[in-house]
């Protein structure tokens, strides 16, 4: 994970010149905190991959806090890698075994869905970090997952990605369709359509689920609140 990131801007195309003379300015910038471009479009990596997790973090952060980038900067996305190695290569041997109502939810969810709730993360030794069931899933159901590499000295946390929703009589309904993060750290499985309490600026506040990611580095890791409560609901 945190392989490269795209720095995609707000740029007037009349002003050749000056654009790029800006992306000279952010190739320097970002190359301070061990950041350098790929050569190709938008994209950037970090110089050294045993510090990736740090660099892109502090690349992210300084392309924020800007002054000069900030009528110019549009978002910035880290990238992951998500084919890091075979499935008959990963070793699940640290794994514990999961319980048989957990192995059914996801279970259940794959089945109606089609898909798995989640990838599978390995560090760089291939050892499975996180993911079990879904690795479970994808060996029985001959299945391609979504593999990241996430190393093993470093910090790994799930991340629910969702938007807000309210309580109609007896049913929940989407509130906006602006989306949010939050670190998952409750041992009760979740899945897509769940609903979840979760912690923000406001106080609590009810979020359903539209997918479920990883981020690994102790700054990434530190970045969201938490999800306090899973509600055993689903949208």
């Amino acid at each position: 994970m945190n392989e490269a990131m795209a720095v995609f801007l707000n740029l007037d195309e009349r002003k050749s010149e000056e654009n790029e003379d800006l992306i000279r300015r952010i190739d320097g910038l970002l190359l301070n905190v061990g950041i350098e471009y790929t050569g190709a479009l938008n994209m950037y990596r970090p110089s050294e991959q045993a510090d990736r997790d740090d660099a892109v973090f502090a690349a992210c952060r300084a392309l924020k806090e800007t002054d000069w980038l900030k009528e110019a900067l549009a978002y910035t996305s880290v990238m992951n890698r998500t084919d890091v190695c075979p499935i008959e290569n990963i070793q699940p041997d640290s794994m514990t075994k999961p319980s048989a109502a957990k192995l059914k939810y996801y279970e259940d969810y794959y089945q109606a869905s089609g898909s798995l709730a989640h990838g599978i993360v390995v560090d760089e030794n291939g050892m499975l970090r996180d993911g079990y069931i879904s690795y479970i899933l994808a060996r029985k159901y001959g299945l391609r997952p979504d593999i990241y590499e996430a190393f093993a000295k470093q910090p790994l946390v799930k991340v629910v990605r969702g938007r807000h929703v309210r309580r109609d009589e007896d049913t929940w309904k989407i509130k906006s369709n602006k989306c949010y993060s939050w670190n998952y750290t409750l041992r009760a499985p979740v899945v897509p359509g769940d609903i979840l309490k979760a912690h923000t600026k406001k106080g609590h506040a009810f979020i359903c689920v539209d997918r479920i990611d990883y981020v690994t580095g102790k700054e990434f890791c530190e970045e969201h609140r938490k999800i306090g409560k899973h509600m055993k609901e689903r949208l």
